[in-house]
């Protein structure tokens, strides 16, 4: 490859220059008169022609070379080394012929030598081309997302790849499904993914903490860790299923959020009622309910008024933090860069968390609507406030492919199909809802939104 490195200094031109310097006709007159003056009067000719040109002129000296060029001689050379260094060394290169007047420069080509001393890094192309970012097509299996993700997000520069990356989702016959990823499609991989997750990896009621599998060793935790991190970069999705605590320690090496709190939405139901009333009560709790409880969780001590609260504490501690500090250990390397996004991590918690008012809030209906159109729409929003946080979470699935609310705004619109063929048509990636007019009650679309909803058989069959 060969390179110029060419500089140019300004030269101040007097006033009344161009008028009494005559500009020679061509480069060969300028050549002919220097070979009869002095060094003195050559360099003064070579200023004042510089001076009085109204166009740039360009000097290109081979350093490497003896030979000198027809145009300069050797005292020309160093006059036009005021105005323009190239440092460019080269055995063969010789200088280009000004005197040929045709419109045709030729440029010695031969082999170059003494390029590799020089310092190359401020090369810069003068015409660079754009890059074209390189995209990443990632191939699942409906129904093996959990597995062939993890298998993916192994590569340790998918989840910091500045190049797009899509998801392509196969069906049991082998054939693709006719969804083209534009967010929607990955936004329900990562929904599937994280489901499986808390089934397979975690333990816990309303919050999850991993535990320790024996086939889940360094490389899968880091896996998952990049999935959070890239899930996050990309569609601001995050497992808020996980408890708090737990990222917390992952990304900031500090929990700041209420460990008793955490670890109260960690146990079920029950344990929960009794826990909390000993908390308000300890005397008119149930102690062998409460025994039993606290030996569930290795408790070695003996409960009382006043060291339960303690003891609570320490359980907390222990199920929150000790217990999946493996897994924590792996994560916190790559998770690190959310400190700064996730700072406030129990506020993006509550933004994430689906909710009746944030789905009715999103929803966009057509400006202008008949009384049919107008029924319906008032069907949709009675069913999403009927709805409780599992069908909330189904719902915006159905139409973004998030099972958490991630701000999509869901455009509602309607067609005329009936019968048979009457259903509810949702586009994860443009999140469109199309709900057919021929309903005639509310019980009617209440019955067909639940049969939708929890058939969980969902397939991406409209491009």
């Amino acid at each position: 490859m060969m390179r110029f490195y060419l500089t140019t200094k300004k030269v101040e031109r007097e006033e009344g220059t161009e008028s009494e310097v005559e500009m020679p006709d061509t480069m060969e007159d300028v050549h002919s008169n220097n070979q009869d003056q002095s060094p003195t009067t050559s360099s003064s000719r070579m200023n004042d022609f510089i001076q009085a040109s109204d166009t740039d002129v360009i000097f290109v000296e081979s350093v490497g070379n003896d030979a000198v060029s027809p145009l300069q001689s050797t005292e020309d050379l160093n006059v036009a080394d005021d105005y323009l260094n190239v440092p460019f060394q080269s055995s063969s290169m010789t200088l280009l012929d000004y005197s040929d007047t045709s419109d045709v420069v030729t440029v010695f080509t031969d082999d170059i030598t003494g390029i590799d001393e020089q310092n190359l890094d401020d090369t810069l192309p003068l015409s660079p081309e754009p890059i074209v970012p390189h995209k990443k097509i990632l191939v699942v299996h409906r129904g093996q997302i959990f597995s062939e993700l993890i298998a993916h997000f192994c590569d340790e520069t998918l989840a910091h790849t500045r190049n797009e990356v899509e998801v392509k989702l196969l069906l049991p016959n082998g054939q693709y499904e006719m969804g083209h990823d534009v967010g929607g499609v990955f936004r329900d991989c990562l929904s599937e993914f994280w489901q499986e997750f808390y089934d397979q990896c975690t333990l816990g009621n309303n919050f999850k903490v991993p535990f320790l599998r024996h086939d889940f060793g360094k490389e899968k935790w880091e896996s998952v860790a990049r999935i959070i991190l890239f899930g996050w970069k990309k569609e601001k999705y995050l497992p808020i299923k996980l408890a708090p605590a737990i990222l917390q320690q992952a990304i900031q090496g500090s929990v700041k959020s209420d460990l008793i709190d955490n670890f109260l939405k960690y146990v079920s139901e029950n344990e929960r009622a009794v826990l909390e009333s000993c908390r308000t009560d300890f005397c008119s709790a149930d102690q062998e309910e409460l025994l039993e409880i606290l030996d569930n969780y290795s408790c070695r001590r003996i409960p009382t008024e006043e060291n339960f609260k303690q003891i609570l504490q320490e359980l907390a501690h222990k199920t929150l933090i000790q217990e999946p500090a493996y897994v924590l250990e792996q994560w916190a390397g790559i998770l690190g860069p959310l400190s700064k996004d996730l700072e406030e991590m129990e506020d993006v918690y509550c933004a994430l968390q689906p909710t009746v008012r944030k789905i009715v809030r999103s929803l966009k209906f057509p400006e202008t609507m008949n009384i049919h159109q107008k029924d319906i729409s008032k069907h949709l929003t009675a069913y999403l406030r009927e709805c409780d946080a599992k069908r909330q979470s189904l719902f915006l699935r159905f139409c973004t492919g998030s099972d958490l609310f991630i701000g999509k705004t869901i455009t509602v619109d309607f067609t005329d199909l009936k019968g048979f063929e009457r259903r509810p048509v949702a586009h994860t990636c443009g999140c469109f809802l199309r709900l057919s007019v021929h309903y005639d009650n509310y019980p009617d679309f209440r019955s067909e939104m639940n049969k939708i909803l929890e058939s969980n058989v969902w397939v991406m069959d409209i491009v």
